[in-house]
């Protein structure tokens, strides 16, 4: 064999390793699927029924240049490459959540946004306690997928329900986070075994430390900043946490075992590594995080419901056409 037979035959075998390898990527980690987007509505006594198709009003012309109707646009078609997630925490007892958040990561441009769920927001049930953080103890999963989904007009493709100790390892993982706690905390709740008492300021929070921080809203006395405060506190130590992460991608192993002892995901394994691999490259001041608006009303927190619209709108909404405030189920009283 001559040398150029040679180095065109390796040149052959180079070239089915190669498609033999990315072959073998696409079947162990392929593109995430999404949700199913058939539009629902809630009915009186639990359950959903389909939701009529609502055509929008057109803002240009009402016909193209062949002189016919323009088509109807499909209301419920995906943005591509864009999908949504519940980021669930769970409280002490794991009967209630502690915490929620909306999540959608655009993967074509690389944003992500996260809005805090007040624990007391009020939603459209039948059940006596109307709060969504109830959810998950009287239907589990699903049922809080579902209220989430109804309440903001968007569908949750992906949950990731993470206990108080998962959290408290990744922070340990990524070496502890230097975050200013926002006021004096002095609280204990022995029920709970609940013990935080901190002082205002800069600080280095090491994973049980920021995991209090995170939990608290008032202090015995009642001063403090309640459930809002506590959500922007959460984001901020979680926006830390993320961006310490992404900056030690050589811990992936460490992080793969936290998630393996403390996470529970509907995410295949597969999808995971893909979602893994595009994270790489996203830039955290890419990260837009916010409160979805709402007003206390004792014993409620009230969705504001054009504020919540517009917030849906232009963070976390996964469609190719905007929504509109009959799409979201919000209750006012």
């Amino acid at each position: 064999m001559t040398q150029a037979e040679r180095l065109c035959r390796t040149l052959v075998v180079l070239m089915m390793t190669v498609a033999s390898l990315w072959g073998v990527w696409q079947i162990l980690v392929p593109k995430p699927a999404i949700a199913d987007t058939s539009p629902v509505v809630p009915v009186s006594g639990g359950g959903t029924v389909s939701r009529p198709v609502r055509t929008p009003v057109l803002p240009a012309a009402d016909s193209n240049t062949d002189g016919g109707e323009l088509p109807e646009p499909d209301l419920y078609e995906r943005r591509a490459d864009c999908w949504t997630f519940l980021l669930v925490g769970m409280d002490k007892g794991g009967g209630n959540t502690d915490s929620l958040m909306l999540v959608t990561y655009d993967v074509a441009n690389q944003k992500v946004s996260v809005g805090s769920i007040a624990r007391d927001t009020r939603v459209d049930v039948g059940r006596s306690l109307k709060k969504i953080n109830a959810a998950y103890a009287f239907g589990g999963m699903d049922e809080l997928l579902r209220e989430v989904t109804l309440t903001f007009g968007v569908p949750v493709d992906y949950y990731f329900r993470v206990n108080l100790y998962g959290f408290v390892r990744l922070v340990n993982a990524v070496g502890g986070v230097d975050f200013s706690v926002p006021c004096n905390m002095d609280y204990d709740d022995p029920e709970q075994d609940l013990e935080i008492h901190y002082s205002r300021g800069m600080q280095h929070l090491n994973g049980q430390q920021a995991l209090e921080v995170c939990r608290f809203r008032q202090n015995n006395d009642g001063t403090g900043y309640g459930d809002e405060g506590r959500q922007k506190t959460q984001r901020a130590v979680l926006t830390l946490v993320m961006k310490k992460a992404l900056s030690k991608p050589d811990k992936i192993s460490e992080y793969a075992s936290i998630a393996s002892d403390n996470l529970d995901t509907n995410l295949p394994l597969g999808n995971l590594v893909w979602f893994a691999t595009k994270a790489l490259s996203f830039n955290t001041d890419d990260l837009t995080a916010i409160s979805m608006p709402c007003e206390w009303k004792n014993p409620y927190m009230y969705l504001d419901p054009e504020a919540t619209l517009e917030a849906v709108n232009e963070y976390f909404n996964p469609y190719t056409t905007p929504r509109t405030s009959d799409m979201l189920d919000i209750i006012t009283r």
